[in-house]
């Protein structure tokens, strides 16, 4: 043992000294070259996948392509289809996923009546009952449920409430999120009390995925999204919330100031502010102005500074008024006050001439830097 370690020393101190290569040295080089020799193995293996695709997807377009053409577009069928004529070996993996892709590509160019000849396409062909099999295994692959789902949501395939029940309290937020998309997507408005109690652990990402699929489905009615505003619940969730309450103009002051009073420092309480603005709460310009006394951030003064601009009923302009004129003040902090003069117009009209005609240098170079019509893009 004493040997061995004797050994080491004199093989480090002998490539100190420029005489040899020592063991470690040896050892860190091997495993260096492993790593690098994998590295180039994956990516050319990537390459390889793609360059199969690609290949296979340039081979399937034209007849998948001319077959809709004629069949779905010519003939206007909508059931039925000689799916036989296609001569694609759908047993192959490969093959079924580029078609599946080719036929969404399909349903998003064609829509309509035509887009749901293209659903029954879909079925016919039997990728339906494959993206059921596909998340009765969720467990197998993720990735692949979350593409199974988002097949059956666009074909507006059903699926069984028992199996529904377990993608929505899956352990894996992705397969949570692509079920409750889907729920979206088939069920529209009905779903909403179902999904938003089933909300948690999800991502800001995931926040804009899901409010994007409800606006861009056909729903425009009354639906109350504040009542699901909660201090307790994380950002993403409150977040999401309040962004559907200013996309559909649902105003409501009481459950808005309930986060700001709860944590006045937190990313919730400061897009509640922001929202309080975009839905012109003009109840709440008062407020807001003491808000602003209160607090010691300047995110959160700044913030209140938007809003107040948004709001404009002209209860605040001699507020806004006396922070512009304030030198001790940040400039970030006059620069938006101001801002939120101009836009409250015409209330602020007489002030704003007043300003304009009696400021110093200082103010002046300001008030061109907000008024110039490049500053509002940059």
């Amino acid at each position: 043992m004493l040997s061995t370690l004797a050994h080491i020393i004199h093989d480090i101190r002998a490539f100190f000294e420029g005489d040899g290569w020592p063991v470690l040295v040896i050892v860190a080089l091997v495993l260096s070259v492993l790593f690098w020799t994998a590295c180039l193995v994956g990516i050319a293996f990537f390459y390889y996948r793609d360059y199969r695709y690609r290949r296979v997807y340039s081979r399937i377009y034209p007849t998948l392509r001319d077959f809709i053409y004629e069949h779905v577009l010519v003939e206007n069928r909508t059931s039925h289809f000689p799916v036989d004529k296609l001569g694609l070996d759908l047993n192959n993996k490969l093959v079924s996923k580029v078609v599946r892709h080719v036929i969404h590509e399909f349903i998003f160019t064609i829509g309509g009546e035509k887009g749901q000849s293209m659903r029954h396409l879909f079925n016919e062909l039997g990728f339906d009952k494959e993206a059921q099999y596909e998340i009765r295994h969720s467990a197998t692959n993720m990735v692949t449920t979350v593409r199974s789902l988002a097949n059956l949501a666009l074909m507006k395939v059903p699926i069984q409430e028992k199996i529904l029940d377990q993608l929505l309290k899956s352990p894996q937020v992705e397969i949570r999120v692509a079920a409750s998309k889907y729920l979206l997507q088939v069920e529209g408005e009905q779903a909403f009390d179902r999904v938003f109690e089933g909300l948690h652990g999800i991502s800001q990402l995931h926040a804009l995925d899901i409010f994007q699929t409800i606006v861009q489905g056909d729903y425009f009615g009354d639906y109350a999204f504040s009542q699901w505003l909660d201090m307790s619940k994380a950002f993403a969730v409150n977040s999401l919330v309040m962004d559907l309450m200013v996309y559909y103009q649902e105003l409501n002051e009481a459950g808005l100031w309930k986060l700001i009073d709860a944590n006045k420092d937190s990313k919730t309480a400061l897009k509640a502010v922001n929202s309080l603005g975009k839905l012109l709460a003009r109840d709440s310009e008062e407020r807001l102005q003491e808000l602003y006394m209160e607090e010691s951030s300047l995110t959160a003064k700044l913030e209140i500074l938007k809003a107040l601009g948004r709001v404009g009923q002209g209860k605040s302009i001699d507020f806004l008024n006396r922070l512009f004129m304030d030198s001790n003040l940040p400039l970030s902090l006059r620069k938006h006050a101001y801002r939120s003069l101009v836009a409250q117009k015409p209330y602020s009209t007489p002030l704003l001439r007043k300003i304009d005609e009696q400021g110093d240098r200082v103010e002046s170079k300001l008030i061109r830097y907000v008024n110039h019509p490049m500053v509002h893009y940059i």
